[in-house]
């Protein structure tokens, strides 16, 4: 009885791709399931690489694992990390585990904004699950005369390693992918989003979409889109609501009134969003994606849009 128990829990969808995560103990097996799986990961080389000597000394100083098992996404299976050298450059991806067997979803790990030329992101375990650090570095100081006066950058700088730390952003896997981790949500109600999207020179949907506190939603379609033109009213999904409500309350701004990228730039994103406690956001994003927040919210907007029957 015993034996026909135990074969029936190894047998479960998902418990021997999460296990196998978790039974990896030397680099070999972990390069061998990513060829395995990956076809454009067959030449990956674990472990960080640095431009030069002096810094690959230090890194290579640091007690680190090339790659890490974890539950990401709090979900119960087990997800694996890997950081590694392909195609000259420091690659990092993170791989979500299925409760269907052989069946994982690969996210490469790389907030919007990247600086310096010594990129990796670290694991830092909290009591809400293992987060991601992605630091930047430069390693090649550089000086500039300003007012007469010599300025080097970056301005906080080892010369012991000859690295110069540049930025950290820390990450989380939310929902179906890394967005920049808000240590203090605003779980304040949704009183309203409007998001305006367009084209400024080509021909992309020109639309405005109005989501209330009750998922009420108001479309205005202006050109360009599946349907005419005119204004359409419908409720939204139930599951598509509750998603949206929650990465707006995970949305982490720095200041109320944002604009992001190139005003010269053709698409354009843009946003004004009130909360129940009255805190409102207004933002431009001509970057189609000034966070991957922002980018995950637009996403799910434009599958809203889509699939609403108006």
């Amino acid at each position: 009885m015993y034996t026909i128990i135990l074969i029936l829990i190894f047998s479960m969808p998902g418990f021997l791709h999460s296990q196998a995560f978790e039974d990896f103990t030397v680099d070999k097996e972990v390069t061998v399931f990513l060829a395995k799986n990956f076809s454009d990961l067959k030449n990956f080389e674990l472990g960080i690489k640095a431009k030069n000597d002096d810094n690959q000394l230090y890194i290579d100083s640091i007690e680190y694992s090339p790659w890490y098992v974890g539950d990401f996404n709090d979900d119960g299976l087990s997800d694996l990390l890997v950081q590694g050298f392909k195609r000259k450059e420091n690659q990092a991806y993170l791989i979500i585990a299925n409760e269907e067997d052989n069946k994982f979803q690969l996210n490469e790990i790389k907030p919007i904004f990247i600086e310096g030329d010594l990129n990796f992101p670290v694991v830092e375990e909290t009591k809400k699950g293992p987060l991601i650090v992605y630091k930047q570095f430069l390693t090649k100081r550089t000086s500039k005369m300003v007012k007469g006066e010599e300025i080097f950058f970056p301005k906080n700088y080892s010369t012991w390693y000859g690295m110069g730390f540049l930025r950290k952003d820390t990450l989380q896997y939310f929902i179906d992918r890394l967005i920049e981790y808000n240590p203090k949500p605003n779980l304040s109600g949704l009183k309203f989003i409007q998001i305006h999207g367009y084209c400024q020179f080509g021909g992309c949907p020109d639309f405005k979409l109005k989501i209330d506190s009750a998922g009420n939603m108001i479309l205005q379609n202006i050109k360009n889109t599946e349907l005419e033109k005119g204004i359409y009213k419908a409720k939204c999904d139930d599951d598509k609501f509750r998603i949206l409500k929650n990465i707006i309350n995970n949305l982490r701004f720095t200041k109320n009134d944002k604009k992001y990228g190139d005003s010269k730039n053709d698409q354009v994103f843009s946003m004004y969003l009130v909360k129940q406690d009255g805190t409102e956001f207004k933002i431009v994003d001509y970057s189609q994606g000034g966070t991957l927040g922002l980018i995950q919210l637009y996403d799910h907007i434009e599958e809203i849009r889509k699939k609403t029957l108006w």
